[in-house]
């Protein structure tokens, strides 16, 4: 289902195989997509969904961290990584919906739900529509807070998604070594290379998200989440800390902190601030 050159479907089938010890893959069927999951860890199961140019494999350094009190499981969204690529179905209910499949075929009870940008968004919208299945989740800088693409006039729905079809084929025609000084120099060098790679592996399918992405803002959404959670957001100027601030007072057991100097990867950018205030947090639980 991927339209890109051989090098490419290299990476997927060495790297996405390379995993660190004590990881395990698999595949499950969800939703009519097969979903590649990688897991590794022990204790109550933690379930990472990643952001719109990611893969399941961009958690792992930061799952490993987790990996001796939680049974972590990440997993790669359909046109992501080692999942299917479907023409269509990239809508925030189809994303939804693959999480939920996932969980159940892996006979997961109560997980933790953490995700980040799109999977953050994801992880909120599956608390709100299936209030009984986590016991939490953790939204780091979740996207669409405020607004959809469709409802912000500021944005041409269309052309955002012509500009990533671009951005993905300009990615294909290149090395890693070549995407890493382009688009992700001012990481460090692990980090870049997983994003490159990461970016290497999307489908231009996934530009659908651009144009469906998701009913209605998320803070509309924020009410219907019950479990407890915590939402960790970029550093923000202060009109931007007050919207966030009245769209969490909706949440009915949840906790916002704009971790000071992050940037939107929260972990990767302040790791010590965010890991305080996530290990404070699963205290709680």
């Amino acid at each position: 289902m991927h339209s890109y050159p051989v090098r490419f479907w290299f990476f997927q089938t060495t790297l996405g195989m390379n995993l660190p010890d004590g990881w395990t893959t698999d595949t499950v069927r969800a939703n009519g997509v097969k979903l590649r999951y990688y897991r590794t860890g022990d204790g109550p199961p933690l379930v990472m969904a990643h952001g719109f140019f990611g893969n399941g494999r961009c958690w792992i350094p930061f799952a490993e961290s987790l990996a001796a009190e939680y049974d972590v499981v990440t997993y790669d969204a359909r046109g992501h990584g080692l999942s299917d690529a479907p023409e269509t179905g990239y809508d925030v209910g189809n994303r939804v919906a693959d999480l939920v499949g996932l969980v159940e075929a892996l006979d997961i009870a109560a997980p933790l739900l953490l995700g980040h940008s799109m999977g953050a968004a994801t992880v909120a919208w599956t608390a709100a529509e299936h209030p009984d299945l986590p016991r939490g989740v953790v939204l780091e800088d979740p996207v669409g807070v405020h607004a959809t693409p469709q409802s912000d006039p500021d944005v041409d729905v269309e052309e955002a998604a012509a500009h990533v079809r671009a951005q993905l084929r300009e990615q294909a025609d290149q090395s890693v070594e070549e995407a890493i000084v382009s688009s992700y120099e001012e990481f460090d060098p692990d980090w870049a290379r997983r994003l490159a790679i990461a970016s290497a592996e999307c489908s231009p399918q996934i530009a659908e998200y651009a144009l469906e992405g998701y009913p209605k803002p998320l803070r509309e959404v924020f009410p219907d989440i019950v479990c407890p959670a915590l939402m960790l957001r970029a550093d923000a100027d202060t009109e931007r800390r007050v919207r966030d601030l009245e769209a969490a007072e909706s949440l009915a057991n949840g906790r916002l902190v704009h971790v000071p100097d992050a940037g939107h990867y929260v972990f990767h950018d302040e790791y010590d601030a965010a890991w305080a205030e996530l290990r404070a947090f699963l205290c709680w639980l």
